[in-house]
């Protein structure tokens, strides 16, 4: 259960409602003027006061008073009400037995008052005081946003005192009430209403994890106007005690934080790996502008384990996986024409089944762009050196690689009334140093490329036919090029079909020669959010070569690539992709993806993805790399009435014919509260598994170890609203980045 923020501004609410209408701020308050007086009988007395009685409404700019009868002296602005008292305003409306205001100093006086804001919320307050000084004093006040005849919940407070000079509230006696059950208690909280911040307790947390009870009392220190910090205690009932630190900080050079968490020991992480220590996790992000051209960046994360973020860092639900810590450092200066990059990066390997990550020593990088009428020059050239703390057993690597790359480039472009023409040319010169041994290449290459823009307007739609050609020609002569630090094959798709060779990255060029045919078809409707596309590409090769998923096929086009989009009405669209081999006569890529949304509780989403073969497998260590992938995903949001909602995510792993995670539950709803039940089954994976039977995760990888372990558990959740939470919300439930 996490009491955010919204614990201590459900009760401060009504305060700023009735402030908010400027009635205590000097200088900035709008005067009070009365526009109207209505009554049964209206009548004086010797001191020349209005004796108002019977239905009495009085109207302001901005208030209007209603009471059962009045006493008003305009002069002096001094307004008593008496007996069914209603103050209504835009935002709120105020219900007592009587009051007493003065609306030239704009102070008001009521007793036993019931207060109701536009959000339906409720408060009570014995006492209500507005004073001329602009503080504010509400004594014996109690909130909810439930009914007020019979609240599910309710917060009271023995007072508030409103500031106006610091523009602090003071709260003492806080108590939160289930029914009439007591459930938490503090003493006394000082905040601050404005922008301004001030020192003092943050909302406490309670959370229900894997672990057990998760309580944290975090302290906000207000050091300086341009730096902050929060301290925060925290105990884990099944690992142990700690605490974590943000610091914040600010200045016309610089702008970071800093973040050092942790436990002093780990009671569950010794039991399973034998190790008595500290656990911690620190992170420093920093950006420091030197100049008008110079700035530098730091992203430092570190942890004190592999598993740290598995077992502390991870939420409720195992969603959470961080692979790796970044540790990289840049420093850049660039005008409109050149930029120079100076850079560092490492990082720190979690997932122990991740292998082969080089770390960079400082590297340098040079763009230049300049451009005239419709030419254009650039050049970019980095200057990189590597190291391999793990070699890849199954593949070679080199422990130190050095790495020179250079790129010039020439375009002409001309823009004409229905097409565009486009031409490049240009060279690629990369030099690799392999421990001691030395290899270079170096190809020039051509680009042209020319679209056409057919295009049809009636009075509801848009639609477009863009017929699109595109010659590459890519010499090399250089055909060992299997050493690769950052270069992977990209997947097909309309736009990287066109793309001069296959690869990404810096390591690795293609030879080809080629032509590629595109045909996009777009149309939208003017007077409905909605789109419809259809794209379909093709290359084909002026000379024949080999298929990079099996060198024995040679070939001379490449598979053909389709992509559909769809969006009706701004709520429901789907995207599919297919790459299809007419070689091999087979399917090698197809992707799926449909979602209906009406509102945040009314949606369904379905998601799938097919791949025959990953083109990087030489990366992927597990013995079933060689597996098909087909995967497909469900998840659905749907109210079955209007307070009950249900919910249900599933996931599937069709080769294997296993159910990856299914999840499914229901939440019921009604002004004031939410719960709810839900049960998950999963699989995950376990990193101890491989250390009791093999020496490294690689090995055991290689040699068909399953790492995946199956969990099952039922969550319950609980809220009230406007307060806090036990459990997860939905919408993070439902959330899955797998597929998407």
């Amino acid at each position: 259960m996490v009491f955010r923020r919204k614990f201590l501004l459900v009760p401060l609410s009504f305060i700023v409602l009735l402030i908010s209408i400027e009635t205590i701020h000097g200088s900035e308050r709008e005067e009070i003027k009365i526009k109207s007086i209505e009554a049964e009988t209206i009548s004086n007395d010797k001191d020349g006061n209005l004796i108002l009685a019977g239905n009495v409404i009085i109207n302001t700019n901005l208030l209007s008073f209603s009471s059962s009868s009045a006493l008003l002296n305009e002069s002096e602005g001094l307004l008593e009400l008496v007996g069914d008292v209603e103050v209504i305003s835009d935002n709120f409306q105020v219900n007592s037995s009587e009051m007493k205001a003065n609306l030239n100093l704009q102070t008001f006086l009521a007793n036993s008052t019931e207060i109701y804001d536009e959000n339906s919320n409720f408060g009570s307050t014995e006492e209500f005081v507005i004073r001329t000084s602009g503080d504010v004093e509400l004594i014996n006040t109690s909130v909810t946003s439930c009914s007020k005849e019979d609240p599910a919940w309710t917060i009271s407070t023995k007072s508030i005192t409103y500031l106006d000079g610091p523009k602090n509230v003071v709260i003492r006696g806080i108590k939160l009430k289930l029914k009439k059950i007591p459930i938490f208690y503090f003493p006394y909280v000082r905040t601050a209403l404005s922008n301004e911040s001030m020192s003092g307790f943050l909302t406490p947390g309670l959370n229900q994890t894997r672990n057990g009870v998760d309580i944290s009392m975090p302290y906000y220190f207000n050091l300086a106007e341009n730096y902050d910090l929060v301290l925060t205690p925290r105990h884990i009932s099944s690992r142990g005690s700690g605490l974590a630190s943000n610091f914040r900080y600010l200045n016309t050079k610089f702008t970071g934080e800093i973040n050092v968490s942790g436990l002093s020991g780990d009671k569950r992480y010794k039991k399973e790996t034998g190790i008595d220590d500290s656990r911690w996790n620190a992170s420093w992000q920093n950006k420091t502008v030197l100049s008008k051209n110079l700035y530098s960046n730091i992203d430092f994360q570190s942890a004190s384990d592999e598993y740290f973020f598995r077992d502390i860092g991870n939420d409720q639900f195992g969603e959470t996986r961080t692979s790796y810590l970044p540790r990289k450092f840049s420093l850049t200066w660039k005008n409109p024409f050149l930029k120079i990059n100076l850079g560092i990066s490492r990082y720190q390997i979690l997932n122990p089944f991740s292998f082969e990550e080089y770390k960079s020593k400082p590297n340098l990088t040079i763009q230049t762009y300049v451009s005239r009428k419709d030419l254009s020059f650039s050049i970019f050239a980095n200057k990189s050196k590597f190291e391999l703390d793990r070699i890849n057993p199954l593949r070679s690597s080199y422990e130190e690689v050095d790495r020179l790359f250079l790129s010039p480039r020439l375009t002409f472009r001309k823009n004409l009334p229905s097409s565009t023409f486009l031409f490049s040319t240009g060279a690629t010169y990369i030099k690799h140093n392999f421990d001691s041994l030395q290899e270079s290449k170096s190809s020039p290459w051509v680009e042209m490329k020319y679209s056409v823009f057919l295009d049809k307007v009636n009075n509801i739609q848009v639609s477009s036919l863009i017929p699109v050609i595109k010659y590459v020609f890519v010499e090399d002569n250089y055909k060992n090029q299997t050493n690769l630090i950052d270069s992977r094959i990209i997947s097909l798709d309309y736009s990287t079909i066109f793309q001069r060779g296959r690869f990404v990255g810096l390591d690795r060029f293609s030879e080809n020669n080629k032509i590629i045919v595109g045909l996009e078809r777009v149309s939208s409707s003017l007077d409905k959010d909605s789109f419809n596309s259809v794209s379909l590409g093709k290359a084909f090769y002026l000379k024949d070569r080999t298929y990079y998923e099996d060198s024995s096929i040679i070939r001379n086009s490449s598979p053909l690539v389709a992509e559909f989009k769809t969006k009706i009405r701004g709520n429901i669209w789907s995207k599919s992709l297919v790459e299809w081999d007419n070689e091999s006569k087979k399917l090698n890529l197809a992707s799926f993806g449909f979602s209906y949304q009406k509102n945040d509780h009314k949606r369904i989403e379905f998601r799938s993805i097919y791949r025959r073969q990953d083109p990087n497998k030489a990366y992927i260590p597990w013995i079933d790399k060689d597996m098909k992938t087909n995967h497909s995903e469900l998840v659905t949001q749907w109210p079955l009435s209007k307070s009950i909602n249900v919910f249900a995510r599933w996931q599937k792993d069709h080769e294997s014919n296993k159910s990856n995670d299914i999840l499914f539950g229901f939440e019921y709803s009604n002004c004031c509260l939410k719960w709810g039940l839900m049960n998950r089954k999963w699989i995950e994976e376990d990193y101890f598994s491989w250390k009791n039977n093999y020496t490294s995760s690689f090995q055991a990888l290689s040699e068909g170890l399953d790492p995946s372990i199956e969990r099952s558990r039922t969550y319950v959740f609980f809220e009230l609203k406007n307060i806090g939470r036990f459990g997860k919300e939905i919408s993070k439930a439902l959330s899955s980045t797998k597929l998407e």
